[in-house]
């Protein structure tokens, strides 16, 4: 297997050169690779992208987001999905194609400060992306711990194969929600599970560019030092953007609103 090479750079700054292809963040100039993105600049086989440091969630179509309701028109709810645009939910996506603004009660089904599980059903960038509900296991989520996280430390957290979220979720009796936004949440039995859960998160978003990561979280956890092969999460979002290419699937959880 072919070694990656990693490197921090700056927007501007030369990768590689060579007959690499330009993955993620990255721009092709002559024979040169140039970052477009402060990151991580990662070169192997598949070609070179940039892991970005920091920066907004941009909304991607077919993307898993949590969102929180935050007004509505006759229409459609507004949802806030960590991000600069604002997203639409429609009232038909939920009541059906005989949706009657005079008739329906919208309020009954999703009111404000409800949370939601929704994908990315169309975004353009010329509007507000829309959201769609009507996927397995998605809508509104009753209860939970809610946090936020960095969109870019979101693949970290999954871990190669689930591998990372699945070590917190076994050592901790917990299960973990993650949205593709950075909104993520945390459910279990035990409370001083959660609260162990939540650390080991926020860990991994503050040291997610340093170097043996799994192994800190471990021993934050307690967890043996014996790595097994991880099985894959039974839920069926499978994660969109490249910066989640080794991920597997998020698995569907309850959580409650923010309060």
């Amino acid at each position: 297997m072919q070694e990656i090479r990693r490197r921090y750079v700056l927007p501007g700054d030369k990768i590689v050169e060579g007959n690499y292809r330009p993955l993620m963040n990255v721009v092709k100039s002559g024979n040169a690779i140039i970052a477009t993105r402060i990151g991580i600049a990662e070169t192997g086989r598949e070609g070179v992208k940039v892991i970005p440091l920091s920066g907004i969630y941009i909304p991607r179509v077919n993307d898993l987001v949590l969102g929180k309701i935050v007004d509505h028109t006759s229409l459609s709810w507004e949802v806030d999905i960590n991000s600069c645009f604002s997203a639409h939910l429609p009232a038909q996506d939920v009541f059906g194609r005989d949706f009657s603004p005079a008739r329906d009660d919208m309020n009954k089904h999703l009111a404000i400060g409800d949370m939601i599980t929704a994908r990315i059903m169309a975004f353009d960038r010329t509007r507000d992306p829309m959201l769609t509900v009507q996927d397995r296991d998605l809508g509104k989520i009753p209860k939970g711990e809610l946090l936020k996280i960095s969109a870019t430390r979101v693949p970290r957290l999954i871990g190669k194969r689930g591998s990372m979220i699945q070590t917190i979720e076994q050592a901790t009796q917990t299960r973990v929600l993650i949205g593709q936004n950075g909104i993520v949440v945390v459910t279990g039995r035990n409370p001083e599970g959660i609260l162990q859960a939540v650390k080991a998160i926020r860990m991994v978003e503050e040291e997610a560019h340093t170097a043996n990561l799994t192994q800190r979280i471990k021993a934050l956890l307690n967890v043996p030092d014996n790595p097994q092969d991880a099985q894959p999460s039974n839920d069926a979002s499978k994660p969109q953007d490249e910066q989640i290419e080794a991920a597997d699937d998020v698995e569907e959880l309850e959580v409650e609103n923010e309060k």
